[in-house]
């Protein structure tokens, strides 16, 4: 919203001042409440995620992976393009992909996750002058997750930490993460095909399953 004053007067008009906020049709989440957007969006739950481990961080890797490649491939007269998915520029998507993974891991660290994050991803982007340099930084998030992967105890993982919808901990932030990179890729994939690049390299459909995420592409 803080780019789109068209999607704020949309917030405000349905009496809503919070966020994060899902609107489904009649149906509105105020907050982060698992439970009910696994249950709108036929998500698997918390529990069926299941625990980080290493298997966990080498499919997140493997997503992030796939998302530089992508994002490799987009020219530079596409940079600045605006996304289907709402009105923000491409490189801040594939930013704040690459991004929210060092938020966790910071979130671990600290034991506060106060998401206000979500309103920088615009102006930290900025200083990214083409996708490679982009690639760059998403390597180097990659690289951070490799550490972090070996270096996290399970005392430090199962901590709670103070959420900006309620208390979680690093299990549930980071399976968050990789459904919301594994998601994310699908789109990246779409929009390079809309800009009439095939993906090089994409991941198959079944290097997807038994990760939890929308059904929905948009």
């Amino acid at each position: 919203m803080e780019n789109d004053p068209g999607a704020r007067s949309e917030f405000e008009a349905l009496g809503l001042r919070n966020v994060p906020v899902t609107v489904v049709g009649e149906k509105r989440v105020v907050g982060f409440n698992r439970d009910e957007l696994s249950r709108i969006f036929d998500l698997a739950s918390a529990a069926a995620r299941g625990l980080v481990d290493p298997v966990f961080f080498s499919t997140l890797d493997k997503m992030l992976e796939a998302v530089i490649r992508a994002a490799r491939q987009v020219p530079s007269s596409h940079f600045n393009w605006t996304t289907p998915d709402r009105n923000r520029l491409l490189k801040v998507f594939c930013y704040h992909i690459l991004a929210d993974p060092n938020h966790v891991l910071d979130a671990i660290s600290s034991q506060k996750y106060d998401g206000s994050f979500k309103l920088t991803y615009a102006g930290d982007s900025a200083g990214f002058g083409d996708m490679e340099m982009l690639a760059r930084f998403g390597e180097k998030t990659r690289a951070r997750l490799r550490q972090a992967s070996s270096g996290l105890s399970a005392a430090e993982l199962e901590r709670p930490i103070q959420g900006y919808a309620g208390r979680t901990n690093g299990h549930e932030l980071l399976g968050l993460v990789l459904s919301h990179a594994a998601h994310h890729l699908r789109q990246l994939y779409a929009m390079l095909r809309m800009i009439g690049i095939e993906p090089a390299e994409p991941l198959a459909e079944p290097e997807f399953q038994g990760i939890p995420m929308p059904k929905d592409l948009w």
